[in-house]
């Protein structure tokens, strides 16, 4: 058996078809990875508004006084007045923004049922708020907003939550709008635990509260902690989301496999109809093997050459991506449950993302193999399998859309193992075990059908 998949990788590899496909694959890994950089270097820097600008939303506001438009109103006559420019990325605009909500909307829609003290305390808030924000100084703004939660009559884990960014940052002497990662970080961690709080609130007050989210918010809030503490600026998350360009840019060129498909298709595709075609399966029956080894033999080349083929790849973009992006080998993988963070290998991750997307691969193959186990024209085999891949999407797309439920159970419809795992299919409720089950029995009657088809032959 060796040495007949000794012999069909010779005879795959003499050939200049072999060698030029190869390299397609390669010019085209290169390819994604300079247009993955390209596209990274353009950054928004947020909107910087003109005083043209803000003139324009206000005669909006007055004219179509929508819900809620009084507070901002009087933040953008704010902004007019205040005579400076105003980015949407900046500390000072989202803390201007946050001091409107917070103690203009209250006087603006609560006025009627306050005193007058609880009135000045409002207005006394948001003019030091306003004060200090025009000084420019972030640590004083910091410590003004945990001393106002801390003088607020919420519950002490919502204080909690809110304090969390602003002592965070203070107690590490990080600055804002400074580009430090662990800003953003404290910030989402910050928002998780209020929503954690508020959710608890509703939980306490006999509220309906979906598990689903309350645990997402949990999670959100364990994992931006962790990072935090294990000083991990850029890290994986479960859906495969980086913001490493590094590894954002070698996860997406998982992509390439379909490529491959197409490679693996052209060779399975002409495996065996080639030999008929040829007339060089008589050479091959001449020897004392039987038929089954021939078939099985050329299968167990096609399925080693996938494996193979999968492994470069993923070696490749793992190593094509240096040079564009530099070396970012310590970015984890890091999952949460019930709260409960765990850290793994990035190219573990990488590993199993391009594994998956192989395992399509391999049925297509298998798909063209049998094809091929069944025609003379190498030709018209590879035709069906390529068109069969690229449109059989397609075919699934507008079952799912006319509401066809049974066309999960087409082998194209169970191709994306990733998005199985993930829960995010055309069809819905379909796992990724059934995946795995509707391609096992497609792979099966393929097999079949090739090993009968190749055996019961005439030559």
């Amino acid at each position: 058996m060796f040495k007949l998949i000794q012999n069909e990788m010779i005879k795959i590899f003499s050939k200049v078809s072999t060698y030029i496909m190869l390299g397609i694959l390669l010019v085209l890994l290169v390819g994604v990875s300079a247009l993955m950089k390209i596209s990274g270097t353009y950054s928004y820097s947020g909107y910087t508004y003109t005083e043209q600008d803000l003139q324009s939303e206000l005669d909006y506001l007055n004219s179509s006084k929508p819900d809620g438009y009084e507070v901002q109103v009087a933040e953008y006559e704010y902004m007019m007045k205040s005579g400076r420019e105003w980015n949407t990325d900046s500390w000072e605009f989202e803390a201007l923004d946050e001091a409107f909500q917070n103690f203009q909307a209250p006087l603006s829609y609560q006025r009627d049922g306050m005193t007058d003290e609880e009135a000045a305390a409002y207005q006394n808030n948001l003019d030091e708020t306003i004060r200090v924000i025009e000084s420019g100084d972030w640590n004083a703004y910091a410590q003004l907003r945990l001393d106002q939660i801390a003088a607020g009559t919420e519950e002490e884990t919502v204080k909690e939550a809110r304090s969390f960014p602003y002592r965070y940052m203070l107690d590490n002497q990080i600055k804002a709008d400074a580009g430090d990662w662990r800003e953003d970080a404290a910030m989402e961690a910050g928002t998780a635990k209020l929503q954690v709080a508020e959710l608890d609130q509703q939980k306490a007050q006999g509220m309906y509260v979906s598990e689903e989210s309350y645990e997402e918010a949990q999670n959100q809030a364990a994992i931006c902690e962790y990072r935090l503490e294990h000083g991990i600026e850029n890290y994986i998350d479960e859906d495969g989301m980086t913001g490493s360009e590094y590894w954002n840019s070698f996860l997406q060129e998982s992509m390439m496999i379909t490529v491959v498909s197409v490679i693996m298709i052209v060779l399975a595709g002409g495996c065996v109809a080639n030999e008929f075609a040829n007339g060089t399966v008589k050479f091959l029956l001449v020897n004392p093997v039987t038929r089954r080894k021939i078939i099985v033999s050329k299968y167990l080349t096609m399925l080693l050459l996938s494996l193979l083929m999968i492994l470069g790849v993923y070696v490749l973009a793992a190593l094509i991506n240096l040079p564009f992006f530099g070396a970012d080998f310590g970015v984890p993988y890091l999952t949460a449950a019930n709260g409960e963070v765990t850290a793994g290998s990035g190219y573990l991750y990488a590993l199993k993302d391009y594994l998956l997307e192989g395992v399509s691969l391999v049925a297509m193959t298998t798909m063209a193999f049998m094809i091929s186990s069944m025609m003379r024209n190498s030709a018209l085999a590879i035709g069906i399998g390529v068109t069969a891949l690229l449109g059989g999407s397609m075919v699934v797309a507008m079952l799912a859309q006319l509401g066809c439920d049974w066309g999960r159970y087409f082998l194209f419809a169970n191709m994306n193992l990733s998005q199985a795992a993930s829960g995010n299919t055309v069809f819905p409720n379909q796992s990724l075990g059934f995946s795995l089950g509707v391609l096992a029995v497609h792979m099966v009657i393929f097999l079949i059908t090739a090993y009968d088809g190749f055996t019961r032959r005439e030559v």
